[in-house]
């Protein structure tokens, strides 16, 4: 029985998986989730618990260490912070920082819980716990929402919610938050020589208008095959109800609220925030993105979303950005673009006038299916393009090539000595091939510290090594394969049989007796090499350092703190 044998085209999988690399990394471009900065998981909270009437000592003593001596029971703390307030307590609780961030939930989680076990010791007249662990929710895309003369915070608080509602539907956005929002209210200003001649408690009426502007269940009537709710209309719809609220004085008398108060409409005093842009009065709206998504098109929906709103606003308020990280975003992978087309013109123009224009080509072919394939394998794995993987790039452009390098010089110096242009690309690419998947992997390993401190800075630094780690592994792969199957048709075979020596001449000739001297008095040399780096880590201590470089970013705050006891107003 004869069995069929089935030939295996090497070249024609090579160039499959090429293409693919070269177009899926195209395509991948546009479908990586960009973000200015890389996603981090900040691991902090902050419990905040109200105690009205009390003073700083009290709050520590009757709210702030029961709390904090609850907390300290959960696994995974690194420091507790607490500052106590008249009528106020603040801890701030930050976990070690090698926490897993797919954990951070999970943690914040049994936090709340332990929250919940404390709340029934706090004294009466405590607030429930407000735990605050949305830090981590950045609002990269920012406008602000501002009212000329003759509109009030009412107006801006309406349009603002219409506009709030309006985005959350977009694509690609995952909260939108308001800031510097007035909480309206009803001011009931009754003097207190009315209270005293009539012999009414003040609580006695907070109490009452409390009560009775509570919704009841009042319950359902079953009417035949029909159910039927009952609507109770107690509550108040106006300032007019408030001031018809029926009052027993001392004596039995009843007086209405609105003949001993004056009772108007106002916003919560003192504010808790305010905002201003260009001097008018704001109301901030903020868009965070899905970590996931490219911030560049969601921004430009939310654009569009936004310019439909607008038309339906009324003259007189007006979206100012503030801050457009999608904007931002663009012009670092246009950027990214430029800097891509000019390392890899740097790249063919160097390598052409030391080892010919067809090394050139050959090397610099390498670097695009090397770009090419990381991204792809960027967008399959989850890992965006952002600051940090763009400079992750940007470092990797002078690293990619030298595969490529060694296998074309090898090629180039076997095809001079005689040998065949197939045979020379071949033993090129397998004399060196261990040699070259060492120094590779030492590279990568160079930067692996990046991906493995356990700090919220790892975080951001991460993709940077996840970069580096990918595009350097293919550069290794195509060195041993695109390299030598371009080089095919790409490398000029040597016309003539005769070997030649490639290292000759009067600078290899020198350089051979420089290596030798070098190799003869070895203890000098690494002496000298060990002083050399003594005094490069002697000069280190000098150079000014600084883990991210300056931003060059037309933005800066200046903060301003009065002492407690100030109002907002002062602030202002």
């Amino acid at each position: 029985m004869n069995i069929p044998k089935f030939a295996i085209d090497y070249p024609k999988i090579i160039y499959f998986f090429l293409v693919i690399m070269l177009v899926g990394g195209f395509l991948s471009f546009d479908k990586l989730g960009k973000k200015e900065d890389a996603p981090f998981v900040i691991k902090q909270v902050v419990l905040v618990t109200s105690y009205p009437g009390a003073t700083p000592q009290e709050v520590e003593q009757l709210i702030t260490e029961p709390i904090e001596r609850e907390v300290q029971s959960m696994a995974g703390v690194k420091t507790i912070k607490s500052e106590s307030y008249f009528g106020l307590s603040k801890i701030s609780v930050e976990l070690f920082p090698s926490i897993p961030p797919q954990q951070i939930p999970q943690k914040w989680d049994e936090l709340r819980r332990k929250t919940l076990n404390i709340q029934p010791q706090l004294p009466s007249g405590a607030s429930q716990i407000r735990v605050n662990d949305d830090f981590g929710d950045v609002f990269g895309i920012y406008y602000g929402l501002t009212a000329n003369e003759g509109y009030g915070y009412d107006d801006l608080r309406e349009w603002a919610q219409k506009i709030k509602t309006e985005l959350v539907t977009v694509d690609g956005v995952q909260k939108v938050a308001l800031y510097g929002e007035q909480t309206q209210v009803v001011n009931v200003y009754i003097p207190l020589s009315t209270l005293a001649n009539l012999g009414i408690d003040p609580s006695t009426i907070s109490q009452i208008v409390s009560t009775q502007n509570q919704l009841v269940n009042s319950g359902v009537k079953q009417a035949g095959s029909l159910s039927l709710t009952i609507n109770a209309t107690g509550t108040y719809q106006n300032l007019d109800d408030i001031r018809a609220q029926v009052l027993t004085a001392g004596d039995g008398v009843q007086v209405k609220l609105g003949d001993i108060a004056s009772i108007e409409k106002g916003y919560q005093e003192p504010t808790s925030t305010m905002m201003f842009v260009n001097g008018k009065p704001a109301i901030g709206i903020g868009v965070s993105t899905l970590p996931d998504r490219d911030v560049v098109k969601t921004g430009k929906l939310v654009e569009e979303q936004l310019a439909q709103t607008m038309t339906l606003v009324p003259i007189g308020l007006e979206m100012v950005p503030l801050y457009l990280e999608n904007q931002i975003a663009d012009q670092a992978n246009n950027g990214f673009i430029l800097n891509l087309i000019e390392s890899l013109l740097i790249v063919i123009v160097v390598i052409l006038l030391v080892m010919g224009w067809r090394a050139g080509v050959l090397i610099g072919s390498s670097l695009l299916f090397s770009i090419g394939g990381t991204m792809l394998i960027m967008l399959f794995i989850g890992t965006g393009l952002n600051r940090t993987s763009l400079a992750g790039f940007i470092i990797a452009m002078g690293m990619l090539v030298d595969n490529a390098i060694v296998v074309t010089d090898n090629a180039q110096n076997n095809i001079k000595r005689g040998m065949s242009r197939r045979d020379a690309l071949i033993n090129g690419a397998i004399q060196p091939q261990w040699g070259l998947l060492g120094a590779t992997f030492i590279g990568v390993c160079s930067f692996l510290p990046l991906y493995l401190a356990p700090s919220a800075t790892a975080e951001i630094v991460k993709p940077l090594f996840i970069v580096l780690a990918i595009s350097l592994a293919l550069s290794w792969i195509l060195a041993l394969t695109q390299t030598p199957l371009f080089g095919e048709f790409i490398l000029k075979a040597n016309a003539s049989n005769k070997e030649k020596e490639p290292y000759s001449g009067k600078f290899y000739d020198r350089f051979r007796k420089l290596l030798s001297k070098l190799i003869r008095f070895r203890w000098l040399t690494i002496i000298g090499v060990v002083l050399l780096l003594l005094g490069s880590l002697a000069v280190l201590n000098y150079s000014p350092k600084s883990f991210f470089p300056l931003m060059d970013k037309p933005y800066f705050r200046p903060a301003c703190f009065l002492p407690d006891g100030y109002s907002i107003y002062d602030t202002k």
